[in-house]
């Protein structure tokens, strides 16, 4: 009797112990449910975090504007560089065509002046024949008529003879044709072969001259000699 009821004992008590851990396991499960928290919207919970991020240093915030500022100052002054450069540039060109204007407008003539000159030169010839053939002094005096109206023209249009027997030779009126033993000062113009002419400063025309030089020193001890 003592077994069966140690027995009996045994089944009540593991009974009892099932429904104690069956009570706790229901009061966990409703005190989980009940501890959770409620479930929050995406758009509550990224405000939240926005929230909670740390505002800017206003040091920081100053620091980053005055860069800006310099930036843009920068770009600013690098704009009015560029500016002034292309104004340099525009002022240079406007210059230029303004002086090609002149230039065409003062010498824009210069070839017709050049052909005149060349009429000249043979009406000179001619009148220099006529001079010395005595021909009708008519004729003579008509073509010295012509020479003075043309000449008149050339001065009005601001040519000018370029300086040549007595005067030194200059590269820049002159080419020598040949050199010439002579008693001038060596480099002297001695003859002008065809004459020269500038237009208002420019050469419009080179003289073509013969150009002096030393004589032989054997020529010159000769000379002596002679004169002896």
């Amino acid at each position: 009797m003592d077994g069966v009821r140690t027995g009996e004992r045994t089944g009540k008590e593991w009974s009892l112990v099932s429904y104690i851990l069956d009570e706790k396991e229901a009061g966990n499960s409703s005190e989980t449910v009940q501890d959770q928290p409620p479930k929050t919207p995406p758009v509550l919970q990224r405000k939240r975090a926005l929230q909670a991020e740390p505002q800017m240093d206003t040091d920081d915030r100053i620091l980053e504007l005055e860069e800006a500022l310099k930036l843009e100052k920068d770009k600013s002054e690098d704009l009015l560089r560029r500016l002034q450069y292309l104004q340099a540039d525009f002022e240079n060109y406007r210059r230029r065509v303004e002086k090609e204007m002149g230039d065409v407008r003062k010498f824009g003539n210069e070839r017709l002046l050049s052909d005149i000159l060349t009429v000249k030169d043979e009406l000179e010839l001619a009148f220099a024949k006529a001079q010395e053939s005595k021909q009708n002094p008519a004729i003579v005096d008509g073509v010295g008529m012509i020479l003075k109206r043309i000449q008149s023209l050339l001065s009005k249009e601001g040519v000018e003879r370029i300086p040549g027997v007595g005067t030194k030779f200059n590269p820049d009126y002159h080419e020598a044709a040949m050199r010439i033993a002579s008693d001038e000062e060596e480099g002297t113009v001695v003859e002008e072969v065809r004459p020269g002419y500038r237009l208002k400063g420019k050469v419009l025309r080179a003289s073509i001259v013969k150009v002096a030089e030393k004589r032989p020193l054997e020529e010159s001890e000769g000379g002596e000699e002679t004169r002896e």
